[in-house]
């Protein structure tokens, strides 16, 4: 524990002092819920309650989808649930169609002993609400914020944007200067620019399966189709910044659910634009009669789309397993990722 003087300084810092209170906070609450888990013999640690509970609701589960459901990273879910083997809690069975793949799902006595979990957790989640009521205010709906905010624009992204500024304050770079980006139908005369951003990204290689000889010709007959679905750009200042296609997933009996694909302009990136382009989209699939919206490809190291994706509504359904190939040549996991318009 620290002394009133120092939590005083610490106070004194501010919002700078913000990961470091939260950290100490977190630390706080693990401790006391680890004394009272040992002081009732109950064999549980304060961070395996998420894992425990996902795969009571939704298991069994492979190691990256119980990742991609908690917002944890693959390490994180990789550690706890060798935790939870180690007492027992937990099983792991190699997937059946990839010896790769982990499969995890709650050993007999955890199901066993769930029931004097869920009375514990009933009993923290009631304190907690209790704790949190007295603070007057909503500090999850802040947290969420504070989430979406960081979604929308990193910190590190912020602070470099400040220091180029040489401001003390500044504009969000997104919600707040969505009035300065126009939407509109991609045309012709925006050819030039939709293939110098789609020639990034088959440059990159990292999000977008194309083949790295693709000819102009289909490039720019995938963002700017001829048939069922639309190309959009997004123009600020007089230039096209970003782009993105709305079309069926699939024909006749799957019209009815849209497919989407994004691309910023590479020297534009991290101002907020995509996530403009994601609510745009949205809208507009939804005007243009889909009932939902499905990614089939979504890069599971591209972690900053995938927190986006989710925090507009969007859900992993489904991971396949190796299905993206790096530049590098490692074999990466992507999503399916889903959200109902209705």
């Amino acid at each position: 524990m620290i002394d009133a003087s120092e939590m005083d300084y610490i106070t004194a810092l501010g919002p700078l002092a913000l990961t470091l209170r939260l950290k100490r906070l977190a630390e706080h609450l693990s401790e006391d819920g680890r004394r009272l888990y040992e002081s009732l013999q109950v064999p549980l640690e304060p961070s395996w309650y998420a894992l425990i509970m996902l795969l009571r609701d939704r298991g069994p589960l492979p190691v990256t989808g119980a990742a991609a459901q908690l917002g944890l990273s693959h390490p994180s879910v990789v550690d706890t649930s060798h935790k939870l083997e180690k007492a027992g809690l937990l099983q792991a069975a190699a997937d059946p169609g990839d010896g790769r793949r982990r499969i995890l799902s709650l050993s007999d006595r955890a199901q066993e002993q769930l029931p004097e979990f869920e009375r514990l957790w009933e009993a923290f989640r009631q304190v907690l609400s209790e704790m949190l009521a007295r603070t007057g205010g909503d500090m999850l709906a802040s947290l969420d914020a504070l989430d979406a905010g960081l979604d929308e624009v990193g910190l590190d992204e912020r602070v470099r944007f400040h220091l180029e500024a040489g401001s003390v304050s500044r504009p969000t770079r997104g919600k707040a200067r969505e009035s300065d980006i126009a939407i509109r139908p991609a045309e012709e005369g925006d050819r030039a620019a939709i293939l110098h951003m789609a020639r990034e990204l088959v440059r990159a290689g990292d999000t977008y399966a194309y083949d790295p000889g693709i000819a102009d010709d289909a490039l720019w007959r995938y963002w700017a189709p001829e048939g069922p679905g639309q190309g959009y750009v997004a123009v600020q200042g007089g230039e096209v910044v970003g782009m993105f296609v709305i079309k069926p997933n699939h024909p006749g009996p799957g019209s009815h659910v849209a497919n989407a694909s994004y691309a910023v302009r590479a020297d534009v990136r991290g101002l907020g634009l995509g996530r403009t382009m994601g609510e745009a989209s949205i809208r507009l699939a939804a005007e243009l009669g889909y009932r939902a919206m499905q990614f089939n490809i979504v890069v599971s190291t591209n972690e900053r789309a995938v927190r986006l994706w989710r925090s507009l509504g969007f859900r992993v359904i489904g991971t396949i397993p190796f299905g993206f190939r790096l530049p590098d040549g490692r074999c990466v996991d992507h999503y399916i990722m889903y959200r109902s318009l209705e």
